[in-house]
């Protein structure tokens, strides 16, 4: 028989007090929230996969993670530092889909800055950007063919945006593109904290024949302040370790695949 619990309590009240428990400690096991309100182990398990299904929180294995939400946008340099082995893992997994004579599109961050420093051995290839970093990066490359798509300057992120880049871009077609981003959520889809990066990074994968996301794990769960497109949008996302499993799940019966696990 079970013991005495909160189970008889109101579902939506029991749900509020797990999001206000995650919310404040960040991280829970599922028996940190079995102890905390004295409920079943079959009710924390129902609770949680109703409160990921309402982007409320991110279920891990055993528990549960605070949703992450943010707006505040790292410079080029700031990123440089950050998580610079996983982004050359990345890399260096999406160069194996980059072929000889293919025309591709990067967007501009430090992910795809390391994928640009090792295609310096594939030959006949044709680069658009956006990116300042990316042109400077393949502009030693003799065997690079690069066009700099132009419009406003932003000097957080070295790239250009802005109507102008739209116009730019809508005359072209691309075989691939690689797109970095900074949060990836199966409601929010993939996001980046400026609105205008998101429109062109979203423009470039309209004009694609495959996309590809590249990601660290530290993106999955996260959302940030503008979204690019939907997850079933893309074909691949590329990425050193998922955050946690049910996103996978979620991801893969979209059609997409993630590479790298």
């Amino acid at each position: 028989m079970e013991k005495k619990s909160n189970e008889n309590l109101f579902i939506e009240e029991r749900r509020n007090e797990i999001v206000k428990y995650i919310d404040k400690v960040e991280k829970a096991t599922i028996e940190d929230i079995i102890r905390i309100l004295k409920i079943s182990r079959s009710t924390v398990r129902r609770d949680l996969i109703d409160l990921e299904r309402k982007n409320l929180i991110n279920r891990t294995r055993g528990g549960a993670l605070k949703k992450r939400y943010f707006k505040y946008e790292f410079s080029l340099n700031e990123k440089k530092v950050l998580n610079l082995d996983k982004k050359k893992k990345i890399a260096q997994i999406a160069k194996r889909f980059i072929n000889q004579g293919d025309i591709i599109y990067m967007s501009g961050g430090t992910t795809t800055m390391e994928l640009a420093k090792i295609l310096f051995d594939v030959g006949n290839l044709f680069v658009f950007t956006n990116a300042i970093n990316i042109l400077l990066e393949l502009s030693n490359n003799s065997e690079t063919r690069v066009k700099l798509v132009g419009g406003d300057f932003r000097k957080r992120t070295f790239s250009t945006v802005g109507q102008d880049t739209i116009n730019f871009l809508d005359r072209y077609n691309f075989d691939k593109c690689f797109v970095g981003v900074d949060g990836i959520s199966i409601i929010e889809g993939f996001t980046t904290p400026n609105e205008l990066e998101a429109v062109i990074d979203g423009k470039v994968i309209e004009k694609s024949k495959e996309r590809f996301i590249l990601a660290d794990e530290t993106k999955f769960g996260a959302v940030a302040f503008s979204t690019t497109c939907k997850i079933d949008n893309v074909d691949y996302i590329i990425t050193n370790k998922p955050l946690n499993l049910n996103s996978v799940k979620d991801i893969q019966k979209r059609g997409v695949k993630i590479i790298g696990v």
